[in-house]
């Protein structure tokens, strides 16, 4: 039996890959900041990527044969607030994590390094669908955060010969996702709509933006996949193929509410930088791999929010 490394377990994506993993065989380990609060406490080990010593002393404990790389800054908007520790977590603990396997003797296990779409940032329209060979263009601290982590990914294979694949996913949600993107606001604020626990009226930013979306359980499997199948030094679009615009998403999470509500602009919201329009082309993974988008946009946001239902 494999075993696996998940940094960043207990964040949004990691129980989905977690599930994913152990249901194909797998036997897993994660990481987490603080104390484990899922049910995967057995194998979740306290461990701050931005620690050389602490990333390096689990991996030489666990010794895994594949890591996947998840634990990082995640929120475009919010990089724009603190783009230092964006820059710290995004870059620095990458480098902590692959100096942690370029220092054992011996030792070349497949890294899955978790790159972004925000990497590509603004695509002209004649240029879409995004595919791997899409100029780099980010646009908030974040994209340039993951650009550089695609660089020292480059060079840690042609320097050391590390064993490092990059898919790049488009925007995904699901059950479990926190708060800080459009579909969890907007499914956090009809439950608690739903409860009286709030006036029937959601804010959301401007609603002129589109965007490519999966479903989390669609992309874990891709990472799976990937893992298995992926070429070293290979960068991997992960997307559904298509833009949805904002203000459909609102509307179909407000056409699942019990009660009637009335949505309204908060201008705060409006990012300092942000993209009109962006969808990936998912044909690579595709061919080498038969992995394709199955959950329909309608179920992933239903779930999404029946999950926020739950913990309301």
């Amino acid at each position: 039996m494999k075993k696996v490394l998940i940094t960043g377990s207990e964040g949004f994506v990691g129980p989905h890959l977690w599930r994913e993993l152990e249901s194909n065989g797998y036997e897993v380990f994660g990481t987490t900041l603080h104390s484990p609060e899922s049910g995967l406490v057995k194998n979740v080990f306290v461990c701050n990527i931005e620690n050389q010593e602490e990333i390096s002393s689990l991996v030489n404990k666990i010794m895994p044969d594949v890591i996947f790389h998840l634990a990082g800054w995640s929120n475009p908007a919010s990089s724009f607030v603190n783009p230092q520790k964006t820059f710290e977590i995004n870059v620095i603990g990458l480098i902590n994590l692959l100096e942690s396997v370029r220092n054992i003797n011996n030792y070349h296990p497949r890294i899955v390094a978790i790159g972004s779409a925000g990497e590509f940032g603004v695509v002209q329209e004649k240029d879409l669908p995004i595919r791997e060979n899409t100029l780099l263009n980010p646009n908030s601290p974040y994209g340039v955060s993951k650009v550089s982590a695609w660089f020292i990914c480059k060079q840690y294979i042609s320097s050391y010969n590390l064993d490092i694949i990059y898919p790049t996913p488009f925007n995904h949600t699901g059950p479990g996702q926190p708060i800080g993107l459009l579909s969890p606001d907007i499914a956090s604020q009809i439950a608690e709509i739903e409860k009286g626990k709030k006036e029937p009226i959601i804010y959301t930013g401007y609603l002129t933006t589109k965007r490519d979306i999966c479903d989390v359980r669609d992309v874990v499997r891709a990472y799976r996949l990937l893992a298995e199948k992926g070429e070293t030094g290979q960068r991997y679009v992960i997307c559904s193929g298509k833009s949805e615009s904002v203000n459909e998403i609102v509307e179909k999470l407000c056409s699942f509410s019990k009660i009637k509500i009335e949505h309204k602009i908060d201008p705060s919201k409006k990012r300092p930088s942000d993209i009109p329009d962006q969808y990936g082309d998912y044909s690579k993974v595709n061919i080498l791999t038969g992995w394709k988008p199955e959950i329909p946009l309608d179920k992933t946001l239903l779930d999404l929010l029946n999950w926020y239902r739950e913990k309301r």
